[in-house]
């Protein structure tokens, strides 16, 4: 089988993973599935060259793969239906990359299909110690030296998100300039600590449902004194976020017209998404009246501002 699925957790090994099934491709196309349809990938995938020229087309945001909480469209399955199709006779000089950033679910039978063929690679979330052997080593290859109090320092204030720490690092070593020792304080002078960022994390976990994430930082939080009502003001945004996306694919909204409506960048948009795996619409709207209730009542002295939040996670996580 020349298609390909890479699904990771983080974009430097999925970038790394597509440099490597590039192969030395010269003619590369990329799609965002997002904003064009499987349709778009599979004509262009049919096309045959003149001059039996190698082709690789890559095709970003393939989330058919992920888990769709039973709001799978019968458009989505005809397309997978094609897919599944074009698998059986594939142009040989075209190679086909799907990428999906977060989880995929594996009891699709599309995703069975590449785990069957060996075309499929996946990336487990990393633990805090796989973050610091990995960026140990990208280290060693530029010529570096860092140690490992400057690593963990790196990891931990980058909030345990490996792309984070691989930029933070890249930042590092750019200040340097040449190859040579890294210093502990250099590190921590560059190396920017944002309780803004802690508490979006805080908001991210709870909405991917991550009840012992979502407790660490809401232990975070009150280290540092933050507002509940803060917490609550951006659950409320990231739930009308969710929900306004929804209503404008139903009235055939395009990705880009859905960006503009939302005043969001891509990348923003691309965590909406994400975040929309793990809610029907139903769900949105009686999480959104929630927040709503949580937030009068907490302006209102109705209810105790140390518990709000914990009462509200226990109920979405457990």
């Amino acid at each position: 089988m020349n298609t390909f699925l890479i699904v990771s957790e983080t974009i430097y090994q999925m970038d790394k993973t597509l440099e490597s099934l590039k192969n030395g491709i010269t003619n590369v196309i990329t799609f965002n599935l997002n904003e064009n349809t499987l349709d778009d990938v599979l004509t262009e995938a049919s096309y045959f060259s003149m001059f039996d020229e190698r082709k690789c087309i890559i095709a970003k945001n393939a989330n058919f793969f992920a888990s769709t909480k039973g709001t799978e469209t019968k458009k989505t399955k005809e397309q997978i239906d094609k897919l599944l199709k074009y698998l059986e006779n594939e142009n040989k000089n075209t190679r086909i990359i799907f990428t999906l950033l977060g989880s995929a679910d594996s009891k699709k039978s599309i995703y069975k299909k590449f785990e069957e063929n060996n075309t499929l690679y996946t990336f487990k979330k990393m633990t805090k110690t796989d973050m610091k052997n990995e960026l140990s080593k990208i280290v060693n290859e530029k010529g570096y030296k860092i140690d490992d109090k400057s690593l963990w320092y790196i990891i931990n204030n980058s909030l345990n998100n490996f792309d984070l720490s691989y930029n933070e690092l890249n930042k590092i070593m750019l200040y340097y300039g040449k190859k040579s020792n890294i210093l502990y304080e250099d590190v921590i002078k560059l190396t920017s600590k944002s309780l803004e960022n802690n508490n979006f994390k805080l908001v991210d976990s709870i909405m991917s449902r991550n009840l012992e994430e979502a407790l660490k930082f809401l232990d975070e939080m009150k280290v540092f004194k933050v507002e509940p009502s803060a917490i609550i003001s951006l659950l409320g945004r990231e739930f009308k976020l969710m929900l306004s996306s929804t209503l404008y694919e139903e009235n055939k909204y395009s990705y880009q017209s859905i960006l503009k409506e939302l005043h969001l960048a891509e990348w923003q948009f691309q965590k909406v998404i994400n975040n929309k795996r793990n809610f029907t619409k139903k769900e949105m709207e009686q999480e959104l009246i929630k927040i709503s209730d949580l937030d009068y009542k907490l302006k209102s002295g109705l209810i105790d501002k140390d518990i709000v939040l914990i009462t509200y996670i226990l109920d979405l996580c457990l």
